[in-house]
């Protein structure tokens, strides 16, 4: 439901945070970068399609 999705939003967009500054050694500290933003939506995205492949192939097995 609503909130595994929310959860998986906040650690996507961590996640995406995180990687971002590591890969790309992007500075992380302003909340209204446009660069920050992007890294914590792409996350965000990333986890919960992961999420959707995982869970859609074990419900249709």
């Amino acid at each position: 439901g609503w909130l595994i999705t929310l959860l998986l939003g906040v650690i996507g967009a961590l996640l995406g945070g995180w990687l971002g500054g590591l890969l790309f050694n992007a500075p992380l500290q302003d909340f209204f970068s446009l660069q920050t933003w992007l890294l914590a939506i792409g996350g965000s995205i990333l986890v919960l399609l992961i999420y959707g492949f995982i869970v859609g192939r074990k419900s249709k097995a």
